[in-house]
């Protein structure tokens, strides 16, 4: 083999070096960049929850008068919560209101039947205020984890979570009414 020859191939196998490099490089960068992506939409999605929660507290904070006792959470704060998870597509699964506004606590929850069963159990119990006649209102707004999951990640395989696992936002507000 000539000199000359020797140098194309030499040049022929680093050619092919870089491509393949550029290859790796590519897929890398690709599968980094949908994953952040995908990251952005999930925070978007939490954020939109977090925003209903907060919107339907408000509403409940506003509510005069605010049911006491068991019984459906009262229809203009499930408007309010829909309202705003419907610029997102994102259904609600349960609504839980809890206030305090008759002197002891009251647990309101949703009575409607959801597309997607979920559980909504808030980790603790509306506390006692820290300033006494203090009143307040906890709204618990919870969504199937699909609905705040972006559907992309399934592409992998199988989801990585269940069906009936819920995303949960809790927001709390001071009872405005009568409050002096």
């Amino acid at each position: 083999m000539s000199r000359s020859a020797c140098h194309a191939f030499a040049r022929s196998q680093r050619r092919g070096g870089i491509a393949f490099e550029m290859i790796m490089v590519l897929v890398v960068l690709i599968i980094v960049t949908v994953g952040i992506v995908q990251f952005g939409v999930f925070m978007a999605n939490a954020e939109q929850v977090a925003l209903a929660a907060r919107v339907g507290a408000l509403e409940a904070s506003q509510t005069d008068p605010l049911p006491a006792g068991a019984g459906a959470v009262p229809g203009n704060i499930i408007l309010a919560i829909e309202h705003q998870l419907e610029s997102s597509c994102i259904d609600w699964c349960h609504i839980r209101v809890e206030h305090n506004v008759g002197g002891g606590v009251s647990v309101r929850e949703s009575d409607v039947v959801p597309a997607v069963p979920c559980e909504c159990d808030p980790k603790t119990n509306l506390a006692t205020p820290p300033f006494p006649g203090t009143r307040y209102v906890r709204v618990t707004v919870c969504v199937p984890l699909s609905q705040v999951m972006p559907k992309q990640l399934s592409f992998f395989g199988e989801q990585i979570y269940g069906p009936e696992n819920t995303y949960e936002h809790t927001a709390i507000y001071r009872y405005e009414i009568g409050t002096p």
